[in-house]
């Protein structure tokens, strides 16, 4: 599928690329071919990963690294997660909505802590 992508110019999206180490080198190579013979100009590839050293160096060379942190403190990190939402659309939901909501930022802000 990444050499159809490749030919066709279409975004890849891999997720969790952290949990087959021996597969990113294979991916590597694979970005080193298409790098050699010309990629389409709209071909993009994606990552997520957690932290780890078993990312191939020559993918993180090429790569643009983007962070992610969440603020540390529970309050913090339930304003984060409340803020998310539009005051205006928060305001026309019922009090139980309203309830439930708070009690989905908490959770996930727990889950983060």
């Amino acid at each position: 599928r990444l050499e159809t992508a490749h030919r066709a110019g279409h975004w890849v999206i891999l997720n969790n690329v952290h949990l087959m180490p021996r597969w990113l080198r294979k991916v590597e190579k694979l970005l080193d071919e298409f790098a050699a013979t010309g990629s389409h100009e709209n071909f993009r590839v994606f990552m997520s990963s957690d932290p780890s050293s078993s990312i191939p160096i020559g993918i993180l060379d090429r790569s643009i690294k983007l962070t992610s942190d969440p603020p540390s403190g529970l309050k913090a990190n339930i304003k984060q997660a409340f803020c998310t939402f539009n005051r205006e659309d928060y305001e026309e939901l019922e009090p139980r909505t309203r309830g439930i909501l708070f009690a989905l930022c908490y959770f996930h802000a727990v889950m983060l802590e």
